[in-house]
């Protein structure tokens, strides 16, 4: 559309006076438009395109550009516009990772579960180095946070340029206000174009004249470049050169794993926003830095307050504590909430001021105790022939102005009065004042008063624009056509002479009638509906006691006024209304219903909601459906419901007395209560285990007729020791001997010895003397013994010499069996008891026959060492000579020599001949194979 209008010409209209009327394109009047770019579309860079293409399709400019120019910019469109289309398409149709995404690990996630996570542990990782430094709160470094998983996790990291991916290696520049990334060629790119594009849309305007024959020139070259997203302007200077880190410390950062891509590794340090003097402490990041999380020691903003330690970025905080500086007025104090100084709010305490002049008084704000009147002083100056003539002021009027030097009417001439009120003539040159057309200056001789009116003749534009003429300045050009434009009512035209287009409202009479029916509009013609009726009309409550007025034709829609007086109609029970007046059917009525109860016939009056009139739902009972959509009919009448169960609560004891118990009277009704009879059964021993039953006398704890007889055996305590129950049934103490008989082992073990359970364990030895109870350890000792011979034997390995007994053998120590003992070489042995054998065990000592018996064993001993060393002796001296004999030295025997003679031989003619065959034949095969 826009090349289309730049191809079109204003018509030429029909001029009176033939002067000819330049024509101007419509695209020289407008501005031009900068190429808006949607968020990441291929929109955005096809409009570039297209604003880039607009200087090639401009046939009508005054100044033609080059055909080198032109051609090139056709290309340049021609080749982006085919490079945006293919990566348009890949793009949209299926996104696949390049593998130099996956092995450079751009926004990185692989295909298997271990990959991911442990990328998503790297991501932690990274994380946390450039956030460790930062110690503030958690909700102000949400952001940063935010473009960091962004640029780490996100695989939509796009130029919005190029639509291509923005990978971990590529050489990138960041907006310093939106934080986008762009591809460091594509934004040079973009900035160069926009730039050339913007100077040659400059160089085809033109300045041109307006409909009232003003010349509105071109505006001047303002050249900068924009964001793609944000669009905001940079200057030609700022066009990035250099690939740089988030901080702008290092030039053409290297990618690294473990770090943030596009960053250094370094701390941050740029300086915060809001300015307080400190640094950005997280590692070079994305997007823009926290507030500070230093802590500082700060006042309230008035001062007030003590200090206290707060956040940097916060350490401009407010009390609760009202200012009370004075105010400018000087009065009044400032009672405003904790401001800083100097910022009090102007005092709003209003009083009676006089103005400047002091010729009126009337109330205003205090802090305007200063104001000026639209009064002329008035005042007589010092001369007393003259009157000030400024409007109301403050302070003294000054000397009278004619009393100093003054000059003729038009200036020129410069003269000093003798007095105030002696008259300057004028000078007799011409006045040339500039007129109050600001163009042209009088043609009159020096006069007295204002200039008149300018008489140049100038050709200017009617109002309309449909011709143009010349006319005295200070007139008006006005044709005498009529406009046939339509006016904002859209019926009637608008008939004025010579109309600049902006047409005034209709102001003929509406006269349509109102949705009331009743009334007509009597606003000016309008268009669409008209408004609702401005007249009132009045509605009654149903009791028509109560008036109230609404908009005309609201009568039927509004609802009725509310009443505050009784409700006259008739009740429909027992009670009077006590309800307001109101529209519709009375309200079920609230009140208790307070008759006899003759459902429960009781004393008591029904407590229940008055159930007199209460509308009841019926629903036919035969009623069969078609279908899901048919559903019963229901009837609602008004019926009298009976009484309900009185509810009244009364004292209720239960069937076995036991408690007493709050219940309705409808069921008051003595019943179980569900605890245990707990009666004293005639054993004296039990009590009745039945649940609460009824009984003849409430109050008796004895058993009742309706008890349960004791059924249980005996549940006396037995004697210590003894594990079998009482036979009989549940008696009083003591129970009888225990008559049990007990098999055991006896402490040898050899025997099993019988006893009765009452002689082992007998009763009441609680208590007892020691005599008492060690007489019955040894009866027991008597019961367990079975009267044989020990079978144990004594430590020297003996058997015992007791009867069946506990514990360890007796006298161990007397042991009087015979043992044999001897001396130390064996030779005499004799019969002694063991317990003098282990008192003295060296009871023999040896003899001489002992002494001549190991002399004899030495002697034959000593014998038989003699004769086995000359045994090996001998053996000795046959293994010698055996050795001499086989190795001893021998006689030199003459070896045959066997001579060799070698055969000479002569190289034989086919080692020659078999090479030369092998050649040929193979040169044969290759040129068979060829053919």
């Amino acid at each position: 559309m826009a090349s289309r209008n730049r191809n079109r010409v204003a018509p030429k209209e029909q001029n009176a006076w033939n002067i000819p009327v330049q024509t101007k394109s419509e695209t020289d009047r407008q501005p031009a438009r900068k190429p808006s770019t949607a968020n990441g579309s291929k929109g955005g860079a096809a409009a570039a395109a297209a604003a880039t293409s607009e200087p090639a399709g401009m046939s009508s400019s005054k100044i033609p550009l080059p055909s080198s120019m032109l051609k090139k910019s056709q290309e340049k469109f021609n080749q982006v516009q085919r490079q945006h289309a293919e990566t348009a398409k890949k793009y949209a149709a299926k996104y696949v990772s390049s593998e130099e995404e996956e092995e450079e690990g751009v926004d990185g996630s692989g295909q298997e579960a271990g990959a991911a996570a442990s990328n998503d542990a790297a991501t932690r990782n990274i994380l946390g180095d450039v956030l460790k430094n930062y110690h503030g709160a958690e909700a102000d470094v949400g952001k940063t946070q935010e473009y960091l998983q962004h640029l780490l996790e996100s695989r939509n990291a796009v130029c919005l340029i190029c639509i291509e991916t923005v990978k971990r290696a590529d050489r990138i520049w960041s907006c310093a206000a939106c934080y986008t990334f762009f591809h460091l060629m594509c934004i040079q790119r973009w900035a160069n174009d926009s730039m050339s594009m913007k100077r040659i849309n400059h160089e085809q305007q033109e300045g041109y004249y307006n409909n009232r024959g003003e010349y509105i020139p071109k505006p001047a070259l303002d050249v900068h470049w924009d964001c793609p997203k944000c669009r905001r302007e940079y200057e030609p200077e700022a066009i990035p050169r250099h690939y740089e880190c988030f901080c702008g410390k290092e030039r053409e950062p290297n990618a690294h794993p473990w770090l943030i891509p596009h960053s250094c590794g370094e701390p941050c340090e740029k300086q915060l926003n809001p300015a307080c003097g400190h640094t950005c402490r997280l590692l070079c990041h994305p997007g823009p830095c926290p507030p500070c999380p230093q802590t500082v020691n700060v006042s309230c903003r008035c001062g007030s307050s003590p200090v206290k330690t707060i956040r940097c970025a916060q350490k401009s905080w407010t009390c609760a504590r009202k200012c009370k500086r004075k105010l400018a007025c000087g009065i009044h104090e400032c009672g405003a909430q904790c401001h800083d100084a100097g910022q009090c709010p102007p005092c709003q305490n209003r009083s009676k001021q006089p103005c400047l002049c002091g010729a009126q008084t009337k109330e205003v704000n205090c802090h305007e105790s200063r104001w000026q009147c639209d009064s002329v002083c008035n005042k007589p100056f010092p001369c007393g022939l003259h009157h000030c003539e400024g409007v109301c002021h403050a302070g003294p009027c000054g000397p009278c102005p004619l009393g100093l030097p003054r000059s003729c009417p038009c200036g020129k001439t410069e003269t000093r009065a003798a007095s105030c009120s002696e008259r300057i003539g004028t000078c007799g040159d011409t006045c040339e004042k500039v007129l109050a057309c600001g163009q042209h200056l009088c043609p009159e001789r020096c006069h007295q008063g204002a200039c008149g009116n300018c008489l140049e003749l100038v050709p200017k534009v009617c109002r309309c624009g449909s011709t143009k003429k010349p006319i005295v300045c200070h007139r008006e050009a006005i044709c005498e056509g009529r406009c046939k434009r339509t006016r904002t009512c859209g019926k009637h035209q608008c008939n004025r002479k010579c109309c600049d287009g902006q047409c005034p409202p209709c102001d003929r009479v509406c006269g349509k009638t109102l949705p009331c029916g009743k009334h007509k509009c009597s606003s000016l013609c309008h268009q669409g509906p008209c408004y609702p009726c401005n007249q009132k009309s009045t509605i009654k409550c149903r009791c028509g006691g109560t008036v109230a007025e609404v908009a005309c034709g609201r009568e039927r829609k509004a609802n009725a006024p509310k009443c505050k007086l009784p409700c006259r109609a008739a009740s429909k029970c027992h009670h009077p209304n006590t309800h307001t007046c109101h529209p519709g059917d009375c309200p079920a009525c609230v009140l208790p219903c307070g008759q006899p109860n003759d459902t429960t016939n009781c004393e008591h009056p029904c407590r229940a909601k008055c159930h007199d009139a209460v509308q009841v739902v019926t629903r036919e009972k035969n009623f069969k459906p078609v279908g899901p959509w048919d559903v019963p009919k229901e009837t609602v009448e008004v019926k009298t419901l009976p009484h309900p169960a009185c509810t009244v609560k009364v004292p209720v004891m239960c069937l076995g007395g036991h408690e007493t118990a709050d219940w309705p009277c409808s069921s008051s009704k003595p019943s179980s209560c569900g605890r245990q009879c707990g009666r004293l059964l005639k054993c004296g021993v039990h009590r009745c285990p039945l649940a609460c039953h009824k009984v003849t006398h409430r109050a008796s704890t004895t058993q009742d007729s309706r008890c349960e007889p004791c059924s249980a055996g005996c549940t006396l305590p037995r004697p210590e020791g003894c594990v079998h129950s009482c036979a009989l049934r549940c008696h009083k103490p003591p129970c009888d001997p225990c008559l049990v008989s007990i098999k055991s082992q006896c402490y040898c073990g050899l025997t099993q010895v019988f006893y009765k359970c009452h002689e082992f364990y007998p009763t009441g030895m609680e208590g007892k003397e020691p005599e008492e109870l060690a007489e019955l350890t040894r009866r027991r000792e008597s019961f367990l013994s079975c009267d044989q011979k020990c079978i144990k034997n004594f430590p020297c390995g003996h058997r015992c010499t007791s009867i069946c007994h506990p514990g360890r053998c007796p006298n161990p120590e007397q042991c009087s069996k015979k043992v044999k003992v001897a001396c130390k070489c064996g030779q005499r042995k004799m019969e002694v008891s063991c317990k003098v054998a282990r008192a003295t065990p060296t009871a023999l000592d040896c003899d001489q026959q002992c002494e001549a018996v190991r002399a004899q064993k030495q002697e034959e001993q000593e014998r038989k060492e003699r004769e086995a060393r000359a045994e090996e002796e001998l053996q000795n001296q046959r293994e010698l000579e055996e050795y001499e004999r086989k190795f001893g030295k021998r006689k030199h025997r003459e070896r045959k020599r066997h001579q060799v003679q070698q055969e000479e031989k002569g190289t034989h003619w086919a080692v020659y001949v078999a090479p030369a065959v092998a050649v040929l034949i193979g040169v044969a095969l290759y040129f068979l194979f060829v053919q």
